[in-house]
């Protein structure tokens, strides 16, 4: 009994958070746009009435039914429900269990995911079997289920940079074929269908049924007791900003310049030493972009992928990046720097040190930083500058539902996955949101709103998940060489890139 009420409190609690955190609304109608010259707000993200964090209006007064997916009755006669997931170790820094063996009332997520999944199992008469394997195992084992005409899994959870190999040879169904899936209900994650479906397919999708696209946004940590030390402004002032529409890479620059030091004073900048303003990982070049709303490749009117980082904005916003980057006096990075060895050469133990002031990394890095004996606060990614209408929050890669090909019942399986993204919407959300993060791990009210603007706006990257023709990573090696070039290394990829591109775009147009 303390349990229920303990979640019901928990629930209440993020509803309220939720309320007062709703999104803004969907930029202008740019249907009439230039494929080749879009701004930021004609891009794959310009979508912003972000379903992850707004409760249906229409039953705010009546809460109860806000996870109410209202789906019929259903027996299934003790059915065991074959999920494919990925292993821990494919992904050790996150969530990505969907089933626990036995109630766990010290961890309060493995508690609420064990009582959703008994909740559904019981109501529906059903099983979950989660049956895991690495990374690659699972999307070899897919393709040999189908090419075989095998109905081996209901469901597979792949990580989304495995999907190319997957759709590649029609081996998924189009979610939007599922009867009882409803993607624009809140459980389904960022507008789902808006960013992953190609020819108004969507083969896969994102749901509160898993954790991995929480724990793998990008967020800025913010070291407050060493903002104090040196006498910068505090969290309190960066909310403020935040909310103001004000926190960019102006101020961002400002802070993290401001806080770089010379420890040892030998006159040189050493990375196992130094104090510097921001520590991060060599991702940070794609996440910078992404959180300056601009992509290498975005979706037109049709619903198509177009090339799109030939615009001015995304020349200007590389440059100004790469920029940022190249001062090697107060950024210093994991894996490009020589920061240290084991332990000592990984960011959180640079952060954790006091070390830096700021600290780009993926949101589950909060748990890893539990025990850091500074304060710190939780930010979105810095705007590029204050005409950028929202903020953007990186999205590094993450685990994804999927429904092979060779599933013998589509109805079933779009009833009990809406279900258990209810289910999960109403027990592990709260669970995860303010209890795993908020009250172990966060320091203060203030980063419980921040948390709210990163997790309603992510962006995805579509050619970071489909490599499309080397592109991505191409322009990721010009940043780290601080190489403002940008024209050549498009101009040197763009017809394999496009030629890629269209190779998916067949793909998607095979599925039935």
């Amino acid at each position: 009994m303390k349990k229920i009420i303990s979640v019901i409190i928990l629930i209440c609690i993020v509803f309220s958070a939720f309320i007062s955190c709703i999104s803004c609304a969907k930029s202008d109608d740019n249907s009439n746009a230039d494929k080749n010259n879009n701004n930021n707000n004609d891009k794959n993200n310009d979508s912003n009435d972000n379903n992850d964090s707004s409760p249906d209006d229409n039953s705010q007064d009546a809460p109860e039914n806000l996870f109410d997916p209202g789906l019929p009755e259903a027996d299934y006669d003790g059915y065991d429900f074959r999920i494919l997931n990925i292993d821990q170790d494919s992904m050790w820094w996150a969530i990505t269990y969907i089933d626990v063996e036995a109630e766990d009332t010290a961890e309060v997520v493995n508690d609420a995911i064990y009582t959703r999944n008994r909740n559904m199992e019981e109501k529906y008469n059903f099983n979950i079997n989660e049956i895991n394997m690495s990374r690659s195992a699972l999307a070899s084992a897919v393709k040999k289920s189908v090419g075989a005409g095998t109905d081996d899994y209901d469901v597979a959870i792949p990580y989304t940079q495995d999907i190319p190999g997957i759709v590649q040879n029609n081996l998924l169904v189009d979610l939007h074929k599922v009867n009882n899936l409803d993607f624009s209900k809140p459980w389904w994650t960022n507008d789902v269908s808006h960013y992953f479906s190609i020819d108004n397919k969507i083969l896969f999708a994102m749901s509160d049924f898993i954790l991995t696209d929480n724990d793998d946004v990008v967020i800025t940590m913010y070291n407050k007791k060493l903002a104090e030390a040196i006498g910068i402004e505090g969290a309190e002032v960066l909310y403020q900003l935040v909310d103001e529409g004000k926190w960019t890479l102006d101020k961002f620059t400002e802070l993290t310049k401001a806080a770089a030091f010379d420890t040892n004073g030998n006159g040189k900048v050493d990375p196992q030493e130094d104090r510097f303003g921001l520590v991060c990982v060599s991702w940070l070049y794609a996440a910078m972009l992404g959180g300056f709303n601009e992509f290498i490749v975005s979706k037109d009117s049709d619903d198509l992928p177009y090339l799109s980082c030939k615009s001015e904005r995304f020349l200007t916003a590389y440059q100004t990046m790469a920029e940022y980057m190249s001062h090697r006096d107060w950024v210093v990075r994991e894996g490009d720097d020589n920061i240290g060895t084991g332990e000592a050469g990984r960011t959180e133990t640079v952060f954790v040190n006091d070390r830096a002031l700021m600290c780009v990394q993926v949101l589950s890095c909060c748990r890893l930083y539990k025990d850091m004996g500074s304060d710190f606060g939780v930010l979105p990614m810095p705007k590029l500058d204050e005409n950028q209408e929202k903020y953007c929050s990186y999205m590094c890669g993450s685990t994804c539902i999927t429904i092979p090909k060779t599933n013998t019942n589509l109805d079933r399986t779009g009833l009990i996955l809406e279900a258990l993204s209810a289910e999960s919407r109403r027990l592990v959300i709260p669970a995860y949101y303010e209890v795993a993060l908020g009250a172990k791990y966060l320091r203060d009210e203030g980063s419980f709103k921040m948390l709210d603007i990163v997790l309603s706006n992510r962006v995805y990257e579509l050619c970071d998940i489909y490599a499309w023709g080397g592109l991505s990573g191409a322009i990721s090696n010009l940043g780290k060489k601080n190489d403002l070039n940008l024209a050549s290394v498009i101009e040197k990829n763009e017809d394999k890139t496009i030629a890629a591109i269209q190779k998916t775009v067949d793909a998607y147009n095979a599925v039935d």
